[in-house]
């Protein structure tokens, strides 16, 4: 009933201020007000939440916590990195230690993980263009790092280590050494491993001393690594949006497809904000704020006040003509269901462009990459 009420509001308010009466909403009850209701448990959405309660909303940002809810299950090992512990090279030796090998191979197959993900999985660094389709999403909001083995096989030498340490390696273990110091401990190793058994017949600068022995041993090496999951996401198509040119507001906004219907269809005027949904928890709502209009809203704020949601992330990105757009994900209750709201806010020139987009949690995989596409691609005119 209060979902209901919530929409209802939010069709008079607009339709009123269309109607030149000079729109304004009242402040949302916060989701502290909210009933709470048990959470789904085991799928990714949930996983993301209860991920990010202890985190940092984002980069920059105070740490905030997310809504409250029932303790997370106990995650399993592997959908965490494995930690290795440093390794301490072991003084006075060519090859190196299984320790070291494990780190070596840690630090070789870790991939650093992006704060933003395309909608197809791959990293978005330095080289993304906004207005893409395959628009950026913050790693937040992908399933957990999935685990992989990797391993790699070592000859092993007569003094117990694997492989032929390299160059910069060998003179990290002597560090603060003199150069005759260095040379001696040099020396010591080499007669150390010609009076190991076959020692003196190893050929100089092959991969391990066992080449040219008669029963040459290998070690194989395997660590797990984490990866990142496969992209969860919809594609984008340009059927999924139709564009629309909102001349009171002076934009440009890609609508998408699946948010048919208009609630101001019918008024008797139109004004700077454009509105489609398909229900009471999927919509969006665009419009421009504009000191000079006191014609349709009066310069007031057209948009709801969420009450006391917290954003779980925020960010600012660019958009298509390269202003910057503040964004902040909230997530609130509604309609009977936790739903994701996408809320941004960009200037350009005396004009804020605005966009919000509501959809259920549960629809994020299709809604999410339609959203960011459409705020990074709302063109002022």
């Amino acid at each position: 009933m209060a979902s209901r009420k919530f929409y209802c509001k939010l069709m008079r308010v607009l339709a009123t201020g269309v109607l030149f009466a000079g729109a304004s909403f009242a402040p949302l009850a916060g989701e502290a007000s909210l009933p709470r209701h048990p959470q789904p448990s085991g799928n990714a959405a949930d996983r993301i939440w209860n991920q990010r309660r202890n985190e940092t909303v984002s980069a920059g940002n105070a740490s905030r916590p997310a809504p409250q809810q029932r303790p997370a299950a106990a995650v399993k090992p592997r959908d965490h990195a494995v930690q290795h512990e440093p390794a301490i090279p072991a003084s006075g030796t060519t090859g190196y230690t299984e320790a070291e090998l494990r780190e070596r191979l840690a630090k070789k197959y870790t991939q650093p993980k992006p704060e933003f993900r395309r909608v197809s999985g791959a990293a978005a660094g330095a080289d993304y263009r906004p207005g893409s389709m395959d628009v950026k999403i913050p790693s937040l909001f992908f399933p957990p790092d999935e685990v992989k083995d990797v391993s790699e096989t070592f000859a092993e030498n007569p003094d117990g280590t694997f492989g032929v340490r390299a160059p910069d390696d060998r003179d990290r273990l002597h560090t603060g050494y003199s150069s005759a110091a260095r040379q001696q401990l040099q020396e010591e190793q080499r007669r150390r491993i010609k009076a190991a058994p076959g020692g003196a017949s190893q050929p100089k600068g092959t991969a391990g001393y066992n080449r040219g022995n008669a029963n040459p041993k290998y070690k194989t090496v395997t660590i797990q690594v984490p990866v990142p999951a496969p992209s969860p996401f919809r594609g984008l198509t340009n059927g999924d949006f139709r564009w629309f040119t909102n001349s009171k507001g002076h934009y440009v906004v890609a609508l998408p497809s699946s948010l048919p219907q208009n609630p101001l269809q019918g008024l008797p005027a139109d004004g700077p904000m454009a509105i489609r949904n398909a229900s009471q928890s999927e919509f969006m709502a665009v419009t421009s704020d504009d000191p000079s209009d006191t014609y349709y809203y009066k310069n007031q704020d057209t948009f709801p006040n969420y009450g006391k949601a917290v954003p779980v992330y925020t960010e600012t990105r660019k958009n298509i003509q390269g202003d910057d757009v503040a964004i902040k994900y909230i997530r609130y209750y509604l309609g009977g269901q936790y739903c994701i709201i996408v809320d941004s806010a960009g200037k350009r020139g005396v004009r804020t462009y605005r966009a919000a987009f509501v959809f259920p949690e549960s629809k994020q995989y299709e809604y999410l990459p339609k959203a960011l596409y459409a705020i990074e691609n709302l063109k002022g005119l």
